[in-house]
């Protein structure tokens, strides 16, 4: 889903102000629509855009349209306003940012970023391009990871903790001016590092392994080396380094994966 309101309007921050002096009826109307969905008023900024893009044919129209639309939750109609915006400018930076976000509400924010990591390649100090990316890739690190029935997000996979990392990272680098987004993204590392952690699972019957395995290769050992016999000796030896191994790999897990199995019944909505 779309991080904040600021995902819908932010955009048009790369629309210049024109002096009311060179208005004509058009752009008065686009105006007064982009001043009313930037205050919420969805109604009244759907009335002036429609009425605007009765007078001209302009992109910005379409993508105002589309921006109301994507408010109320309509993905289909918004993507088509945006389609709209593109076939008169292909190059509009609002109409790709506006697909974007519908991607972003579809639950497919990763399909987004590689067309928004191409427009910041190109303006590649551009703050708006900058928050658009950043929030994108909180989105996916939101909707790649499991969702319980109480709503809490959970790593259930070594894919959605490499994915959550490389998401946190990039926030990072980005370097947005969003307190909120660099927040997510230390605790998104944070978690990641938690997750990454070993522990015996369970403990007691590892270690209770661990010290019979040990017990069994010193007893071997010593009996080679009372009984004069070298093979013994590395077979005890070997015998306990495999069997140290093998508890390892048994009961030695990664904390994400142990919180995963004991949430699996909780879980409602599986991740990527």
């Amino acid at each position: 889903m779309l991080r904040t309101w600021q995902d819908v309007v932010r955009k048009w921050q790369l629309v210049p102000e024109v002096p009311a002096d060179e208005r004509d009826e058009a752009r008065f109307r686009f105006d007064r629509a982009r001043s009313a969905l930037v205050s919420g008023r969805l109604d009244d900024a759907l009335r002036d855009f429609q009425a605007a893009a009765a007078l001209r044919e302009h992109s910005h129209d379409q993508v105002g349209l589309g921006d109301v639309q994507l408010a109320r939750g309509r993905w289909q109609l918004a993507a088509e306003c945006y389609r709209r915006a593109l076939a008169t400018d292909g190059g509009d930076p609002l109409a790709h940012l506006g697909r974007s976000q519908v991607l972003v509400a579809e639950g497919r924010a990763a399909a987004a970023l590689p067309e928004l990591e191409r427009m910041l390649a190109e303006a590649p100090e551009d703050p708006v391009l900058r928050y658009y990316l950043a929030s994108t890739w909180c989105s996916v690190a939101e909707q790649c990871r499991s969702r319980t029935r109480d709503d809490v997000l959970v790593i259930t996979s070594e894919h959605q903790l490499r994915l959550c990392e490389r998401a946190a990272r990039r926030i990072l680098d980005l370097g947005v001016d969003d307190d909120e987004l660099r927040r997510g993204a230390r605790r998104l590392l944070a978690e990641v590092a938690a997750a990454r952690r070993f522990s015996w699972s369970p403990e007691g019957v590892a270690v209770s392994m661990a010290v019979l395995v040990m017990s069994l290769g010193l007893t071997t050992v010593v009996a080679g080396g009372a009984l004069n016999s070298v093979a013994l000796v590395i077979a005890g030896v070997l015998l306990g380094g495999l069997m140290l191994y093998l508890i390892v790999v048994r009961f030695r897990r990664p904390a994400w994966q142990q919180r995963a199995e004991s949430l699996a019944p909780l879980i409602t909505k599986p991740g990527v």
